[in-house]
């Protein structure tokens, strides 16, 4: 008896053609931003400078948090895309909801800067603000010009609450952080309202890397995460008064919590 044969449902050419639309697949280029957990920044070690012997002596860590994202003018291929997607730590969204059209990578950096200079000022503002509500009658010390930011490779304004409580702890009241290894991500006005930032996700993990086990994060960010964070406490706020009165008293209210 002769065995019925095997359907051959692609030709050789066939298969060789689906193969070969695959490889050109994985290797084309695509118009995608790929945002991953970025490094992790101890401001009270190498972040911030304080000269003219201002900068008390403080214990613990204060991490400011950042994402890697590809240049607006590259394109990632699709391997590096799928790994990304695939690994499930790196966010993967069209380029034109990341960039503004047609930005450059010269221009993007150098907006990057602007807004990192401009979150320096504000931070330093709000801190100062927040010291002088302390001692009304106390003459301020220091002025910007003291103080150094150290943070050269990154850009943006989502450290601005950050460096606000990294400089609150080097001025003012060094037991802030008591040992504690904590991370700060959120941008701040003069005032010291907190805003909004992007890929809270990468940024939690990062944190859950370097072994942080409390995160201050805005409040508005609260419903963007969507990563398990079990093992640190992710606090939300809307201003730095309520991030420092939390650290100072070292217990954060449940509705501070952002699963509350």
């Amino acid at each position: 008896m002769t065995p019925h044969p095997i359907p051959r449902y692609l030709s050789r050419p066939k298969l060789f053609f689906l193969l070969s639309i695959l490889v050109i697949a994985l290797f084309a280029p695509t118009p995608f931003a790929v945002i991953s957990p970025g490094p992790v920044t101890d401001l009270l070690d190498k972040g911030i400078k304080i000269t003219g012997g201002q900068d008390l002596t403080t214990s613990g860590k204060l991490f400011s948090l950042s994402v890697f994202v590809n240049n607006p003018e590259s394109r990632p291929p699709g391997f590096l895309v799928l790994a990304a997607w695939i690994r499930g730590e790196s966010l993967v969204l069209p380029n034109e909801i990341v960039y503004e059209k047609n930005v450059s990578t010269k221009e993007s950096k150098a907006q990057g800067k602007k807004d990192m200079r401009t979150s320096e000022t504000r931070a330093t503002i709000a801190a100062a603000n927040f010291i002088k509500a302390l001692n009304p009658n106390e003459p301020p010390t220091w002025s910007l010009k003291d103080i150094e930011f150290a943070m050269k490779k990154v850009g943006g304004p989502s450290a601005g609450l950050a460096f606000s409580l990294a400089l609150i702890a080097k001025l003012k009241s060094p037991e802030l952080i008591s040992g504690r290894n904590i991370a700060v991500t959120g941008t701040i006005n003069e005032s010291g309202a907190v805003g909004r930032i992007g890929g809270i996700d990468q940024k939690l993990i990062s944190a859950k890397q370097a072994g942080v086990t409390i995160a201050i994060i805005p409040k508005s960010n609260c419903s963007d995460i969507t990563i398990e964070t079990g093992g640190m406490q992710v606090i939300a706020v809307k201003t730095l008064t309520q991030a420092v009165h939390g650290l100072a008293s070292q217990e954060f209210s449940q509705t501070m919590l952002c699963d509350a």
